[in-house]
């Protein structure tokens, strides 16, 4: 059976930076103390941090900028035809994009013992990766995200009328070429409306290449290929599209899996609560 245990919102632990909306920019002051900051335990850890649909490494900068404050070392990539990536938008993006992405950060900057993460649908490249490339990676992180099988792609595990509403707003919008952003945003993101974080989140969306979610991941291995793995489960709300991969997570031997008591979009709505959830990860 999986290794279950909960974490309880966190009032003491990592020292907490300035609290100031997710939009606004840290002062140079702080960014200067991030550059020299040195980990607690005396070695530093090197997490790369996939986003979701619609999002892009932009996504991570409260989770990041708490990372490196602690001393480590931080990569936040967009994929291909997201963020700040959007202008390489293309029908032939695949999820095999998205996993070679992931390899090509880690490889290029000669990244090893990395810590993985993976939110939402970046929970499927993640798998991609470590299928390829175990010997580069630490642990892997599925922050309340998709689990796929070989074989499956992300409609797999969708419900069938989500999987439908996406192919038919894409067609709609854009000829099947994207998943156009969701309005109003789903309430299990946990924005309050009108607040800071939802406008911040807002601004930044961009549509999500269509054939990313159809083409199916093909591993040689068994999901995660041998590497720690660790599940994190947001509950306040959960994300209803989620239950199927939770449920076979659940059904799984060799798993972590920890409760949190936040919205799916915990690394902006709680980066403090993440931050340190993820630096007790080796």
């Amino acid at each position: 059976m999986i290794s279950r245990r909960t974490l309880l919102q966190l009032a003491a632990g990592l020292p907490a930076l300035a609290a100031a909306p997710a939009g606004l920019a840290r002062p140079a002051s702080e960014s200067a103390a991030q550059a020299t900051a040195q980990p607690a335990s005396g070695r530093a850890k090197t997490y790369v941090l996939a986003h979701g649909s619609w999002h892009g490494g932009w996504c991570w900068r409260p989770v990041a900028e708490r990372l490196r404050a602690a001393g480590h070392r931080v990569h936040a990539p967009s994929f291909t035809g997201m963020g700040d990536r959007a202008h390489l938008l293309h029908k032939g993006i695949t999820i095999d994009t998205f996993v070679e992405d992931l390899v090509q950060v880690i490889e290029s900057e000669e990244l090893n013992d990395v810590i993985l993460v993976g939110h939402s649908f970046g929970g499927i490249p993640i798998s991609g990766v470590a299928d390829r490339i175990p010997e580069r990676l630490a642990h892997l992180v599925y922050f309340d995200s998709i689990v796929l099988q070989s074989g499956q792609n992300a409609f797999s595990v969708y419900p069938k009328a989500e999987a439908d509403a996406r192919i038919a707003a894409a067609s709609k919008a854009t000829n099947g070429l994207a998943v156009p952003i969701p309005e109003p945003l789903p309430a299990a993101w946990g924005f309050k409306p009108g607040s800071a974080d939802e406008a911040w989140v807002k601004r930044r969306l961009t549509r999500h290449p269509l054939a990313s979610y159809t083409t199916p991941l093909t591993l040689r291995h068994p999901v995660g290929n041998g590497r720690p793995r660790t599940y994190i489960h947001c509950t306040q709300p959960e994300l209803e599209v989620l239950e199927a991969s939770r449920q076979w997570v659940k059904s799984q031997s060799g798993w972590n899996w920890v409760d949190i008591a936040a919205p799916h979009e915990a690394h902006i709505t709680h980066p403090q609560l993440l931050a340190e959830l993820l630096l007790g990860l080796s």
